[in-house]
């Protein structure tokens, strides 16, 4: 068994200042492992590192950033079998927080080096894979629309600014989805595809998702007055609003989701906006570093 491994850190380019991620690549060498950090700029960057290191057969590729992060680095390892790694150092490090991954980076770099990796699902939606939810609708509006400068000084606070103003502007959307024995057309105002749980800054909008049953849970709010929405806003964040009945609720091994006009959704944090969206499992296709699993104990 090697008692010497190497580690690709791929840094955030906002949080790469940040001392307690230089004391981490110190602290991990000391150990006499090998680290290569790299630091990004630009979009594109994470998923490039990372594809350079899977190509070299690192240990682990370690994502430090947020849930955009994860998504890019995600995206880089595609097609290698390379360990994923999670450094949450973002806003709402919302997989972290479901997957029991500290938020102090030293802690989190214990659960690369102290525990093995367990295979699990990812979504794949138009070509790009996610870990945890996609969301469309006035949640992604929401976050696409938040500005990076306030997320760096409000933190969580930001998107529920936002999500106020968009409450205001409450406008339903005509959507067609289709499944494997389901279809549904009509209005809606939020949907969401989880792998993993929770999104948006701690709402459990797909609560029975899990990331090891070959299914992706498919929900979806739909068209209603602003305070019948306003009231059941605060029963998803909880995770209790599968019983109302302007919910439905699914669990499919893909879905396909069309509008007529461009639907904005979030991936992972990531925002963008496609009529025709096409989501399907990728059964255990990655290795993860976590302590637990979305759902279970510690």
């Amino acid at each position: 068994m090697r008692t010497h491994r190497h580690y690709t850190i791929i840094l955030h380019g906002a949080r790469a200042d940040l001392p307690e991620l230089r004391h981490l690549v110190a602290w991990v060498r000391a150990k006499g492992h090998r680290v290569t950090p790299r630091v990004t700029w630009e979009p594109g960057d994470a998923a490039a590192f990372a594809r350079r290191a899977a190509r070299k057969g690192v240990d682990a590729v370690i994502a430090a950033g947020g849930d955009g992060t994860v998504n890019e680095v995600l995206n880089g390892i595609a097609g290698f079998d390379v360990p994923l790694g999670i450094i949450p150092v973002g806003t709402a490090n919302d997989f972290a927080r479901q997957a029991g991954i500290p938020l102090d980076p030293d802690h989190a770099m214990d659960v690369i080096l102290r525990r093995d990796p367990v295979r699990v699902d990812t979504i794949d939606m138009n070509g790009r894979r996610f870990l945890n939810v996609s969301t469309g609708g006035v949640g992604a509006e929401a976050t696409a629309e938040t500005p990076a400068d306030a997320k760096e000084s409000l933190g969580l606070l930001a998107y529920a600014i936002t999500g106020v103003r968009k409450l205001r502007e409450l406008e339903a959307r005509r959507i067609s989805v289709r499944g494997p024995g389901y279809a549904r057309d009509g209005e809606f105002l939020i949907f969401a595809v989880g792998n993993g749980r929770v999104t948006g800054g701690g709402t459990a909008i797909t609560p029975r998702a899990s990331l090891t049953d070959g299914l992706l849970d498919f929900c979806l709010v739909e068209g209603m007055a602003r305070a019948d929405f306003t009231r059941l806003a605060l029963r998803i964040r909880a995770g209790e609003h599968l019983e109302h009945p302007g919910v439905h609720y699914v669990q499919l091994p893909e879905v396909t989701i069309e509008g007529a006009e461009p639907i904005s959704v979030n991936v992972d944090g990531e925002p963008c906006d496609a009529r025709l969206l096409e989501y399907r499992v990728r059964k255990a296709d990655l290795l993860l570093h976590v302590v637990r699993l979305p759902g279970e104990e510690i």
